[in-house]
């Protein structure tokens, strides 16, 4: 029972973690259009995330992709948000 509701917490967690960074894609298409905004809070979730992903690739006894995945999007995203608000 308690390993059931770890995966149901786990699950539901990253997937709130993906709709997390699933936002920055209209911040990134109006920054494409030229309204550029603050570029630093996307590169520090971006960093974060980063280090998400490796503690979930180096969890033992195996790999926690519950962090991995959600993650993954947020490295891609923030760093990309990062970029265009340049």
């Amino acid at each position: 029972m308690k390993s059931k509701l770890h995966t149901l917490v786990g699950s539901i967690g990253a997937t709130i973690g993906l709709l997390v960074f699933l936002a920055y894609i209209p911040q990134i298409i109006s920054n494409l259009q030229g309204d550029k905004s603050q570029p630093w809070q996307p590169l520090i979730a971006g960093i974060s995330c980063f280090i998400w992903v490796l503690y979930g690739l180096t969890n033992e006894p195996k790999r926690d992709y519950i962090l991995i995945v959600p993650n993954t999007l947020g490295v891609i995203l923030g760093i990309l948000t990062f970029i265009t608000s340049l």
